[in-house]
């Protein structure tokens, strides 16, 4: 990999800072934004019109013809006859080692037709739909979505810069904390599986603290029981847990519910029922005259003779839920059930190849404003571990490409059993200690910029040095202004490009951190899918990637002696990254014979890498010269000035992708940056954790009550789960 010009010169920037040179740049352009064409959502390029038919498609005569061309090498039948065969795929080919294995032809020959779009589609269809897919497959589809993917900062570095960043701002540092629901919630057995109402007004939980059974497994000691728990609206907070009667819970094992719009519907899962279809299904009740009815099977319609659970109701007229019925991409699907006119549920339909995968799929959750789907997967592409938290947007007519909430949410270890309030502020979810894994508490975190379901609008940009027009890499902060906050931080890739999601209708600053932060002077007021080049100026960088002030006497390759502390310091860089290969360029400007220029710059060069050899001992490979004349101009050689900037020594550094963030790292924080963070240590126990006020009933003096005073009886009344308000004249 040969790196020119841009963030991967990291050891030429601290050869300036520390040699006290003063080079000749020029400024050609400041620093700045500049607008440019934005790229716009596309819908998949394929679509499968017989996707859920009963039956695996197969084309003995297709297959024969593919065979046929492959042997001719006719790429373009091949292309032809795999578009036609893979058109008709069902969901059954998607299991189907052969048909996978054309899906995986397929995406190779598209790549070789430079079809980026379907290339890159289709890769990450095998990825999704093999068990265990080839590196070849994964660093292929890596390889086309590099041109329009930036990282984000490892959350141990996210957390470094954080806190550099409070020395050298004022900015509020990032506000996400774990924050336990409190003893109001949580109980000394597992908790888990939370839904919040989209209005705020009641918390439902699975509990296992009540009812002790006899089982050899000790998770299964204890039944699963719902709970809720209703916000105070007199006092403040949530009031403490209570268990649904006895109407809602049975012996038998209920979990994972959800209310409808006014609180007057729950379906929830109930296991091992007698009136089951499968190991679990989904029932409904509902709220009838201040009390719960019997609950209701959802018959055949929804549920299987599998597992159906972890259902969500958007509004009342679409029910999203996860299953392990065959005919699904992997082992659990997301299905949706649509309710016609009559009050019946339509039989559900899979939500489709880009949602689902080979891997488990479970926990949806749409905020229907934003028609944006959440939910857990283990087979998606760009995960952190095992599960790991998605969203999704509805365009219209298609599911958007599934985006990973990013390392402030998802962990190397599991995030499922999840919720998300009805404003897209906070996620909810089901954490264990590391001392009791199976024993699950309730928490909140704040949801992080990239991760709510209104930051569906996109900011992008290409980071540039203004002086050489390359592409440079770096650190790009994005800045809230509106809420005064900082968005988790992304590298540049070595295209320059970055992109964020972002809320629109605020505005936002950008600052790239590099051996010092830069602050942008332009703000932006994000109001639609934008894409923007920003400018540095290589003198703000302090970056020398033009080394003007390494000049050699007139028609002469001797180095003069004010050039070896520079050669020096270059030696001891090498010597302290023995990993980095070293590119000696030599250029002249466009006066004289062409061939002795061309000449005589790789005479400069070779002397240079001579010097460097011997002062390092490094092998002879690892230090490469070359001479280039007047081939390779920056500027035309029309003025003496531009003549000028064309004589010069490049150095340019090749460093393996591996090593990339260590050097980042040197150069940001210098050699002791590894600033110490508070993580958490292995002891600690859920009760360790700061309480989420939210969840906490403020201590207030009540008044007495006289001894007329009765409470309701819950045998005979089930208080509203959600209050509805009064109609006002």
């Amino acid at each position: 990999m040969r790196v020119r010009k841009t963030g991967y010169l990291l050891g030429v920037v601290a050869l300036m800072q520390l040699l006290s040179a003063q080079p000749r740049l020029r400024v050609l352009r400041g620093t700045y934004l500049r607008l440019t064409e934005g790229e716009v959502i596309v819908p998949p390029p394929i679509s499968f019109p017989n996707l859920f038919t009963s039956k695996l498609y197969r084309n003995s005569r297709i297959e024969k013809a593919i065979a046929k061309a492959e042997k001719e090498e006719d790429l373009r039948a091949i292309d032809s006859l795999l578009g036609l065969y893979i058109s008709q795929f069902s969901v059954y080919n998607f299991q189907d080692t052969f048909s996978l294995q054309l899906l995986w032809r397929w995406a190779q020959i598209r790549e070789y037709l430079k079809d980026t779009l379907l290339s890159s589609y289709l890769y990450g269809l095998c990825i999704r739909n093999m068990h265990t897919p080839p590196s070849d497959i994964r660093l292929a589809y890596r390889r086309l979505q590099e041109r329009w993917r930036s990282e984000w900062v490892p959350l141990e570095y996210y957390r470094k810069i954080a806190r550099l960043r409070q020395k050298i701002d004022t900015l509020a540092p990032p506000r996400g904390v774990l924050l336990s629901l409190g003893p109001h919630i949580n109980s000394p057995y597992p908790d888990y599986a939370p839904y919040m109402h989209p209005s705020g007004q009641v918390l439902l939980f699975t509990s296992r603290r009540e009812k002790v059974l006899t089982a050899l497994d000790p998770d299964q000691l204890r039944n699963e029981d719902l709970y809720y728990s209703q916000r105070d609206f007199i006092r403040g907070g949530f009031k403490p847990a209570e268990p649904f009667r006895d109407v809602i819970n049975s012996p038998y094992n209920e979990g994972s519910a959800c209310l409808n719009s006014d609180g007057t519907i729950i379906v929830f899962a109930r296991c091992d029922a007698p009136d089951g279809y499968g190991s679990c299904d989904l029932y409904m009740s509902r709220y009838v005259g201040g009390r719960w009815q019997e609950p209701e099977n959802l018959g055949p319609t929804i549920n299987s003779p599998h597992w159906d659970s972890h259902p969500f109701l958007a509004g009342d007229s679409l029910l999203f839920f996860a299953s392990n019925r065959p005919g699904g991409f992997g082992q659990s699907d997301i299905y949706v059930s649509r309710r016609n006119a009559g009050g019946s549920w339509l039989p559900p339909e899979n939500l489709g190849p880009l949602i689902n995968t080979a891997g488990d799929e479970v926990t949806p959750y749409l905020n229907e404003p934003y028609k944006v789907l959440y939910f857990s997967s283990t087979g998606q592409p760009f995960s952190y571990g095992g599960y790991d938290i998605y969203k999704s947007r509805w365009a219209g007519t298609f599911w958007e490409e599934p985006r990973n909430l990013g390392p402030l949410v998802n962990t190397d270890g599991d995030e499922y059993y999840f919720t998300i309030d009805g404003r897209g502020n906070k996620i909810y979810y089901a954490r264990a200690s590391r001392k009791a894994p199976r024993n699950f508490d309730l928490y909140s975190f704040e949801l992080p910029m990239e991760a709510r379901p209104d930051a569906t609008t996109k900011l992008a940009g290409y980071l540039i040095d203004s002086l050489s027009g390359q592409p440079l890499t770096g650190i790009i902060i994005a800045i809230d202004l509106t809420a005064n906050t900082e968005i988790t931080p992304v590298f540049a890739n070595r295209y320059g490009y970055f992109e964020f999601q972002l809320v629109h209708e605020r505005q936002y600053q950008l600052m790239v951190l590099d051996t010092h932060l830069i602050r942008i002077p332009d703000t932006i007021a994000l109001t639609d899918d934008q894409t923007y080049s920003l400018l540095l100026s290589t003198a703000e960088l302090h970056r020398p990637y033009i080394l003007e002030n390494l000049e050699f006497p007139t028609n002469s390759a001797e180095i003069t002696p004010d050039a070896y502390p520079r050669l020096d310091y270059i030696a001891g860089f090498l010597l302290k990254y023995p990993f980095v290969t070293l590119r000696i360029e030599g250029h002249t400007d466009g006066m004289g014979d062409p061939a002795y220029n061309r000449k005589l710059s790789q005479q400069r060069a070779e002397n240079i890498r001579r010097y460097l050899l011997r002062a390092t001992g490094l092998p002879p490979d690892q230090i490469q010269a070359y001479g280039y004349g007047p081939d390779r101009p920056l500027f035309p050689n029309t003025t003496e000035e531009n003549r000028a900037r064309n004589r010069r020594v490049e150095f340019l550094l090749e460093v393996p992708p591996e090593k990339l963030t260590l050097m980042r790292l040197d150069f940001l924080f210098g050699e002791d940056w590894d600033i110490p963070v508070q993580e958490e240590e292995e002891s600690s126990e859920p009760e360790d954790f700061l309480l989420d006020p939210e969840f906490q009933i403020p201590e207030l003096e009540m008044p007495e009550v006289g001894e007329d005073f009765e409470e309701p009886v819950t045998q005979e009344f089930d208080p509203p789960l959600i209050e509805m308000e009064e109609d006002k004249d």
